[in-house]
């Protein structure tokens, strides 16, 4: 009886598995999309440099993606290897959530060196 009941969860698991990992992968992509938009809309002649209210704005949601970007890489790698003993795409999709979510800490941290 035990073995029928861990068998028939076994499928709700993967399934939650695989949403959780394209979750990830849909946030990764909006936080680095907005981090990057943030950073160009601070100093953008239409937008920040114009508008003080709205280059505070962006400074700060810029900042706190990026902050949330720093703590998200380690666990998304985590979760990315120990899924991928479990259903390789999930973990392959939590893998390229941390690469994504890594690009604009990248990007900054290159143009902050130029």
């Amino acid at each position: 009886m035990n073995s029928i009941l861990v068998s028939s969860q076994a499928p709700n698991r993967l399934r939650v598995l695989a949403w959780a990992s394209w979750l990830s992968l849909v946030v990764a992509v909006l936080a680095a999309a907005t981090a990057l938009f943030s950073q160009w809309g601070v100093n953008a002649e239409s937008f920040g440099a114009r508008d003080m209210g709205l280059a505070l704005s962006f400074a700060f949601v810029g900042g706190v993606i990026l902050i949330g970007s720093l703590y998200a890489v380690p666990v998304l790698v985590v979760l990315g290897v120990l899924s991928l003993f479990v259903q390789r795409r999930a973990g392959f999709r939590f893998l390229a959530a941390a690469a994504v979510t890594a690009l604009p800490l990248v990007v900054l941290t290159l143009l902050e060196g130029a």
